[in-house]
């Protein structure tokens, strides 16, 4: 029940995070979307280590981009 709550709770993030990060292809942003909901699915507070890992990520690829 803990695994799917928080599962739901980064499902209902990961839209918001994705529609902030402006210059990002939306094939890039679903890999970065999906890798990061699946690294985090068991945390108790998904939802912000979600965000958190979406933020790094897309750093990452703007630096490297």
């Amino acid at each position: 029940m803990k695994t799917a709550l928080a599962t739901l709770i980064v499902a209902l993030a990961a839209p918001m995070a994705v529609s902030a990060a402006l210059g990002v292809p939306d094939s890039v942003m679903s890999a970065i979307t999906e890798a990061c909901n699946a690294s985090v699915a068991d945390s108790d507070q998904a939802a912000q280590s979600d965000e958190n890992c979406i933020a790094r990520a897309v750093a990452a690829y703007k630096k490297s981009n």
